[in-house]
């Protein structure tokens, strides 16, 4: 008699945001073959099978892939795993975003040359190894600029610089964690930060959700949180469709759920990144809650090959904010307070850390220790319940 062979996805990361993603296809009966450097990742332990594969390797996540003859891959939260994953949708013929249009959603530099080219509205900008020459361009955009590693994740290497005598600190910050090196020098926009998760089923945008972002001050400006609905008119939400769409095209994005980043500047928005990945920071749950889908599932389903209809059952505001330390060392005492923890519009309440563990003062997403997600109920304003009740949690670092 033949045994019934579980069909096998593919997860790139197995961080506190590749968990919900791995749950989920165990939940709808795949068999989940993760790929992650060894540490002190949640998902290692949750997978039916876990490589000890860096997700970079582009030549061993492939041939991994072809062993375990998987129906699908898939990842969220990261772009730095998204060219292996490209490679291995071309070399298996399996559903997403091929090699080239990764590469191009990944690096920075391809991406804002894709956007010059199509005329996607974004920042001018140039790309340079030498930083005298990146200096001397930034003198000539005028202060303030940015400067971005091109191939970095989570908010790496990114800085708003507003006089010349910073510009060699945000260069080294940036070349540290730069693969290729080449660094962006953009001009800076003034305006205001808003994303958008978009649903593209094979080359067309089939959906969009927008949200507002929390960011952390100047000069980093690294997303903490996001609520929703985003507080957008009517004519910037047509614009925004339209950039995004747009960029989807000059990316080449095909079959994935895109986290996108854009600036409105009097009324007019800019693509500041757009990606072939779904975002982080709790993206996928905002969007869950506030159109009362299930966002991993779509991926994944996505991912096999299977166009799910898109419907929003409701819209529930919401609102959700990464928990930080402010200094690096080893937790002492976590208390949470029947406040936030009995509180009616507390949705989830996440820590990632327990008393005795290290942690580090936050300065970029995986810096994390946990979340907090609120709905809109009795306290009109999500935004601003999420931010008190994070405040009455009290978690000390020696």
């Amino acid at each position: 008699m033949r045994m019934f062979k579980k069909k096998r996805i593919m997860i790139l990361g197995a961080g506190v945001y590749q968990v919900p993603l791995i749950k989920k296809a165990r939940e709808m009966g795949l068999e989940t073959i993760v790929l992650s450097y060894k540490g002190k990742f949640p998902g290692i332990s949750i997978a039916d099978i876990f490589l000890e594969i860096d997700t970079t390797d582009m030549e061993r996540v492939a041939k991994a892939a072809q062993k375990f003859e998987i129906s699908a891959i898939a990842t969220t939260g990261t772009d730095v795993c998204v060219p292996a994953m490209g490679k291995v949708i071309d070399l298996m013929d399996l559903t997403g975003t091929g090699y080239e249009s990764a590469c191009r959603s990944m690096d920075k530099y391809l991406m804002k040359q894709a956007f010059i080219k199509n005329a996607v509205p974004t920042a001018n900008f140039d790309a340079f190894y030498d930083p005298a020459k990146a200096k001397d361009y930034a003198s000539c955009l005028g202060y303030p600029v940015m400067v971005k590693a091109t191939n970095s994740s989570g908010g790496r290497g990114i800085t708003k610089v507003t006089k010349a005598g910073d510009f060699e600190l945000a260069w080294r910050r940036a070349a540290k964690v730069s693969r290729s090196k080449r660094i962006i020098v953009e001009k800076f926009l003034q305006g205001v930060e808003f994303g958008a998760q978009a649903f593209i089923h094979k080359d067309k945008v089939v959906a969009i959700y927008f949200h507002g972002d929390t960011v952390t001050p100047a000069p980093y400006s690294t997303p903490i949180g996001h609520y929703m609905p985003a507080k957008l008119t009517d004519d910037e939400k047509r614009k925004s469709i339209k950039a995004i769409s747009d960029a989807a095209s000059a990316l080449g994005l095909y079959d994935c759920i895109s986290n996108v980043d854009l600036l409105l500047t009097n009324g007019e928005p800019s693509i500041i990144e757009m990606s072939a990945r779904m975002g982080a920071t709790c993206l996928p749950e905002c969007i869950s809650i506030y159109a009362g889908m299930d966002v991993y599932k779509h991926l994944i389903k996505l991912s096999m090959g299977e166009y799910p209809e898109i419907k929003i059952a409701k819209e529930q505001a919401n609102a959700c904010l990464l928990l930080r330390s402010k200094k690096t060392g080893t937790v002492s005492c976590i208390n949470v307070p029947d406040c936030v923890s009995k509180h009616p519009d507390l949705l989830e309440l996440q820590l990632d850390i327990s008393v005795g563990d290290q942690v580090r003062k936050f300065e970029v997403g995986p810096d994390r220790i946990g979340h907090i997600i609120v709905k809109e109920g009795i306290t009109k304003n999500n935004k601003r319940l999420v931010e008190e009740l994070s405040s009455k949690i009290d978690i000390k670092v020696n």
